[in-house]
């Protein structure tokens, strides 16, 4: 008897199953075929996204050998749309560019304008932050240190190879105006700084023995004046 109670149940089941699947079995097609062409787009964007990649890289490669050439047309024709671009090497094809109209052209503002396009807000990133101080270098002899310290920001103050690249050129600049004490403070902290790249430490050692020694006088005290003695007066 048991066997047959089971029997009518799995037939129930099954009866109940065939039903739901006549009323609701197209939003399982549909599910399955949503699934199915999303893995598919997903691969197809991902095929696409690396042909573009694929095809900026070779555009800057070409850009990169007409620069080479010396032939600054090509090239900053090649940089600049990939630099206004939304491609993922477009921030590395705003430094060609910047070189370029440097380079080529001898537009110091040009090419300083062109980094700081290519910086989105903050420099966060490191290929940011090299713009940032490339554009610094660029802007620093029509500034005054402390317009060029507001321009750098934080990087001044970040341990790393960026930030003693940027408290080297405050520096200068601080030499440049003939503030030797506030250079020399500068250039003996990158000295004892960690992650100073060589050539940094080096240039800061010859900035201090170039820089004259700055000394300060004592005043010295004047002496009190002489007194006359008092003249005694004789009575005849």
């Amino acid at each position: 008897m048991a066997d047959i109670f089971e029997e009518v149940e799995e037939g129930v089941r099954q009866d109940r199953m065939t039903e739901l699947w006549r009323k609701y079995g197209w939003a399982a097609w549909l599910a399955a075929g949503l699934v199915i062409g999303g893995v598919a787009l997903n691969e197809y964007l991902n095929y696409q996204s690396q042909q573009t990649t694929i095809r900026n890289a070779s555009q800057l490669e070409g850009g990169i050998d007409a620069l080479t050439q010396g032939d600054y047309e090509a090239a900053g024709t090649t940089f600049s749309g990939l630099a206004q671009s939304d491609a993922a090497l477009a921030p590395v094809a705003a430094q060609y560019l910047s070189q370029v109209r440097l380079e080529g052209y001898g537009d110091a503002d040009a090419a300083a304008q062109t980094l700081a396009d290519s910086m989105d807000g903050a420099a966060d990133s490191a290929i940011e932050k090299l713009a940032l101080i490339k554009s610094a270098y660029l802007k620093a002899d029509s500034m005054t240190r402390a317009e060029l310290q507001a321009y750098l920001g934080n990087l001044t103050s970040e341990s790393s190879a960026f930030g003693t690249l940027a408290l080297e050129l405050v520096a200068a600049k601080a030499m440049a105006e003939g503030d030797y004490a506030f250079a020399r403070s500068e250039f003996n902290l990158i000295r004892v700084s960690a992650n100073v790249p060589p050539g940094v430490a080096r240039r800061a050692s010859q900035a201090l023995a170039a820089m004259p020694v700055v000394t300060v006088e004592e005043p010295v005290e004047e002496a009190a004046p002489a007194t006359e003695a008092p003249v005694e007066e004789t009575t005849e």
